[in-house]
């Protein structure tokens, strides 16, 4: 009879427990080393362990993401820029979070690239209208290039058609994301700089809805927002299980894990700076060839970073 009432008993936890799991859908631009702590989050069972039933979307196209998300077919994107544009004509989409805070992209060359005015010139890859585009014209202007003028660009989608470029050499250099960088080296190119070394604070991906969202269900949102504070600072403090499930992720090798895993290290901040919201608005105008028409302050609503971190303990 005991026996009986146990069973019973862990049946009806199970229950409780699937009846107060909340469906959830939230989309990703795509899989790279950028949403490392939204995998970590799954991984870990940090979306579980706040009641939400994530299912997460791949969605090729930040525009099509930001429609979803405005039709209300999903709660979240785990990005910072692509929702910008939207954002700037009016649509009323909040960042909530940030789960890296540097541009995880690198300057991969050619080797006869010895610094970046040797680029004047020279034919560059990229990807218009992302951030591929965005950073490259960033990084050449640091650098006094006109990055209207002394370069070319050549538009290719995505990091293995700019590698197969560079072989062939039809173009000198481009912006490569984890693990494409890591694989070009090993192919013959080289690495000239890390825009993680270069755009210190760049909220580059993080946690968004719209504000309908928020008002209607912010329990839900602020569970949300603690299973993403609390995989950020997981795979901030615990390298080789974050480098693991990289690995098995992404499918990369040891090596390539640890290498991607390094540059986002000293990022992987949950509470975004206004100043790196700025920068990343920059990023997005220079790509778009516009101007930013809103201010950060007006569309980032950190209530539910803060109390949680206040809750963790965290500072």
């Amino acid at each position: 009879m005991r026996l009986v009432f146990i069973i019973s008993l862990a049946c009806f936890i199970v229950a409780a427990d699937r009846a107060e799991s909340q469906p959830v859908r939230g989309a990703f631009p795509s899989p790279s080393v950028q949403i490392l702590p939204m995998l970590v989050a799954q991984e870990k069972g940090f979306y579980k362990r706040e009641g939400l039933e994530l299912e997460l979307v791949f969605v090729r196209g930040a525009s099509t993401a930001v429609q979803a998300l405005l039709a209300n077919q999903i709660h979240f994107i785990f990005s910072v820029g692509p929702q910008m544009p939207a954002v700037w004509e009016g649509n009323d989409i909040m960042l909530l979070a940030q789960q890296v805070g540097r541009p995880t992209f690198s300057l991969v060359v050619t080797p006869d690239i010895q610094r970046i005015a040797d680029l004047k010139g020279k034919k560059i890859g990229v990807t218009f209208g992302g951030s591929t585009a965005a950073g490259t014209k960033a990084l050449l202007e640091l650098n006094k290039i006109n990055p209207d003028k002394d370069v070319e660009y050549i538009g290719l989608p995505g990091n293995e058609p700019k590698i197969a470029a560079m072989k062939q050499g039809i173009i000198s250099a481009a912006l490569l994301a984890p693990p494409a960088d890591f694989l070009a080296m090993k192919s013959g190119m080289k690495r000239l700089v890390s825009l993680a070394d270069v755009f210190k604070d760049t909220a580059f991906t993080g946690l968004a809805a719209t504000s309908k969202t928020i008002k209607e269900n912010p329990q839900m949102v602020k569970r949300m927002v603690r299973a993403i504070v609390r995989s950020v600072i997981y795979t901030r403090d615990n390298p080789e299980d974050a480098s693991q499930i990289m690995a098995k992720r992404l499918g990369l090798n040891r090596d390539a894990a640890l290498d991607a895993y390094q540059m986002i290290r000293e990022a992987l901040v949950p509470v975004p700076t206004e100043r790196g919201v700025e920068l990343m608005a920059q990023w997005q105008a220079i790509a778009l060839n516009t101007k930013p028409k809103r201010k950060p302050a007006e569309y980032m609503d950190l209530r539910f970073v803060n109390e949680v971190m206040a809750e963790l303990g965290q500072k």
